[in-house]
């Protein structure tokens, strides 16, 4: 019978390596899912409850990210899908939400509000342009 050697205990640099990797696969992986979901959300040939599903996983992930004001600029954006998933599935009120939200975090950036608006303005669902249009009015309208 063959005895194996006793293991070496891990040492503080064993340890740290360990813990290295282990935050970079989390926050690539996280990363990853964000990407992915958001481009899964942004594209046109899903709608409703499975272009929700997307944009709702995407803005999950990405909620890591968005410690500063340029990262919550770009989520404007996957907002913006989520808001006419939600118009699409007749949940006006929500979607609303989400389009206040979206101008919110664009702030007073202005190319990305315009980008934001000729979005939605190639946007078939007619429902989801006119509660655009009127949260856009309401935001003029606020000081």
């Amino acid at each position: 019978m063959t005895h194996l050697p006793d293991p070496k205990p891990f040492s503080v640099k064993s340890w740290l390596k360990i813990v290295f990797v282990s935050l970079f696969i989390m926050i690539w992986l996280t990363g990853m899912t964000a990407g992915l979901m958001a481009e899964a959300c942004r594209n046109d040939r899903y709608d409703g409850e499975k272009k929700l599903r997307f944009c709702n996983i995407s803005l999950t992930a990405g909620s890591f990210f968005d410690f500063s004001a340029t990262e919550r600029a770009k989520s404007a954006t996957i907002r913006v899908e989520q808001a006419i998933a939600l118009a699409q599935l007749g949940r006006e009120d929500e979607a609303r939400v989400a389009f206040e939200t979206a101008i919110k975090d664009v702030g007073r950036d202005k190319r990305r509000l315009r980008d934001l608006h000729l979005r939605m303005k190639s946007e078939p669902h007619l429902g989801a342009f006119r509660l655009w249009i009127d949260v856009m009015k309401e935001q003029i309208r606020r000081p």
